[in-house]
């Protein structure tokens, strides 16, 4: 499932399944920059702090968004 898909609650659900199955696979987590806890909420929280208005005005988006951006940016 993609990011851009998470709608409502239970798509946001339905996403973060998706990212730890994704995280659970050698091969399509290879993508992913910050694989450890500290990392991804260093980063989360680097995304969290440059933007500077919410990704998206859907709330369960703007969450999507954010996991999203913390698995890649440093």
């Amino acid at each position: 499932m993609e990011h851009d898909e998470v709608h409502d609650r239970s798509s946001f659900i339905r996403y973060l399944a998706s990212l730890r199955t994704e995280l659970n696979d050698p091969l399509a987590s290879a993508d992913w920059e910050n694989v450890d806890l500290p990392a991804f909420l260093e980063a989360m929280q680097a995304w969290a702090t440059d933007c500077k208005e919410p990704a998206n005005s859907n709330s369960w988006r703007h969450a999507a968004d954010l996991l999203t951006a913390a698995i890649t940016y440093e």
